[in-house]
């Protein structure tokens, strides 16, 4: 694991051993290594013109450096950021901002999942980063804070990036008390047999099909205190976050191409940014209730799996025909969206690798919001921007109800009419009809941000979003 750290001392003032990071304003794809006169190592590396570097190029900035220092196997790094001027960050963000920053992204970029691998490399590592600068005390909170942030997120991505046979609903239950342990934060699980005592039959019937128990994970943090007395619910106000943890998806009896299959043990990635978000609030200890709630099942097929044609009633009391096996994602997230009406939310966000219609929508570079509340969206995007976990809207008008109309059931999982259009919309108009009303909800599609690609200078497998952007939403709403 490598160190990072911020040290008063100037770049110069550090240890031999140090390799300094020199930033200069030649092109990206200028870089040296050399050794000075007095036998000190520097890696200088072009950036563009300082002025030039707005928020999103210095975050591919801060993860480059990692990358550079991996390739050149330098084993401790001294970088000063505050020698090189950024006039956009300065004039956007502050001290504490760019910090946290800083060690989100550096963090995040030195991430490797290793678990499966019989055999380590040999290749140094990197052990040590310092950052240089005489910074503020807010400014090294920050610093502190963008560490945890992180930390929280790698799990999410170490959750994600494990196996369907390793990472059952059991497993994943197991994972949010391990993740949520020494902190103030209460882990509930509900058993198969709970869940269909709260009539929560359609998270039941997409996960009957599997070996594996279904189970419903709740956790529950009150850093703002827990009233006692009466209407203590209504005192709560609490923000709820809610993430698809569908453990392995097959597609269901409507079994998915053999091709789109190898990566469904990422089809909880909902669930598992819901367990890094909730452990990164609690051990921020920040004075907000939230409540994670993450509805796990393994769509399976097996003569026991739901049946394209079924027909189930929801735990809100409406009838859905399902229609297509592998729209299961919203079924679950259905109902964990009428039980969380027992916390009186203020305000719900439900996570979720919910279609892949969202990647043709929007490519690879955003995750979708979807919400009826004009200034929720905004405070959401605004906040993609500063946390790095960017969303991006499509509408969640009306008009788009009529596909999802049964002419058996009250609604049907996917367009009556079979259409193939619209089809991330068509997700975020079914679960209108279960979000508590006059609540602020946004759904986010994250099925875009899944998975790493080139640009993000992260290791393959899992991004781990929106871990970040919904620890900013708990912090800020």
């Amino acid at each position: 694991m490598t160190k990072i750290t911020v040290s008063k001392k100037d770049l110069n003032s550090q240890p031999k051993k140090y390799v300094r990071l020199i930033l200069t304003e030649q092109s990206k794809d200028w870089h040296r290594l050399i050794e000075t006169a007095d036998g000190q190592l520097e890696y200088r590396m072009g950036v563009g013109k300082y002025k030039n570097i707005n928020p999103r190029k210095f975050i591919t900035l801060l993860r480059t450096t990692v990358l550079a220092a991996k390739s050149h196997q330098i084993d401790f790094l001294a970088i000063d950021f505050s020698k090189s001027t950024f006039p956009q960050l300065n004039k956007i963000y502050s001290e504490e901002w760019i910090l946290s920053t800083i060690a989100e992204n550096l963090t995040l970029a030195n991430y490797e999942f290793t678990k499966y691998k019989s055999k380590l490399s040999n290749k140094k590592s990197l052990k040590e980063i310092v950052i240089c600068g005489d910074y503020s005390k807010k400014a090294k909170e920050g610093f502190t804070r963008g560490l945890t942030v992180a930390t929280s997120t790698n799990l999410a991505r170490t959750i994600a990036n494990t196996t369907a046979e390793d990472m059952t609903p059991t497993q994943l239950a197991t994972e949010a008390k391990k993740a949520l342990a020494n902190t103030k934060a209460i882990v509930k699980v509900l058993s198969e047999k709970e869940i269909k005592k709260q009539k929560m039959n359609l998270l039941h019937a997409v996960g009957q099909g599997s070996l594996n128990e279904t189970k419903l994970i709740l956790i529950e943090y009150y850093g703002a205190g827990k009233p006692k007395g009466k209407n203590v619910t209504k005192a709560l106000q609490p923000v709820v976050l809610i993430g698809k943890g569908i453990t392995y998806d097959t597609g269901g009896l409507n079994v998915k191409p053999s091709g789109a299959m190898h990566d469904m043990h990422m089809d909880m990635s909902g669930g598992s940014a819901v367990i890094g978000a909730m452990q990164a609030i609690a051990k921020l200890k920040l004075k907000k209730n939230v409540i994670g709630i993450i509805p796990a099942a393994e769509n399976a097929v097996s003569d026991k799996a739901m049946r394209a044609g079924d027909i189930i009633t929801a735990m809100n009391g409406k009838t859905v025909e399902v229609l297509h096996t592998d729209a299961e994602g919203r079924l679950v997230l259905a109902d964990a969206l009428t039980y969380c009406e027992r916390y009186q939310p203020k305000a719900i966000v439900d996570v979720a690798t919910l279609t892949g219609a969202s990647l043709v929508a929007l490519g690879q570079h955003a995750s979708v919001i979807m919400t009826k509340d004009e200034k929720f969206e905004t405070k959401l995007r605004s906040w993609g921007e500063e946390s790095g976990d960017y969303v991006w809207p499509l509408p969640l008008w009306d008009e788009y109800q009529q596909y999802i109309r049964s002419t058996r059931a009250d609604l049907s999982n996917i367009a009556a009419n079979f259409s193939r259009f619209g089809g991330t919309i068509e997700g975020g108009a079914f679960l209108a009809n279960f979000a508590p009303k006059k609540v602020p909800w946004a759904h986010i599609d994250i099925a875009p941000r899944m998975e790493a690609i080139s640009s993000d200078k992260l290791a393959k497998g899992s991004t781990g979003e929106p871990v970040r952007l919904l620890v900013k939403l708990a912090e800020q709403y």
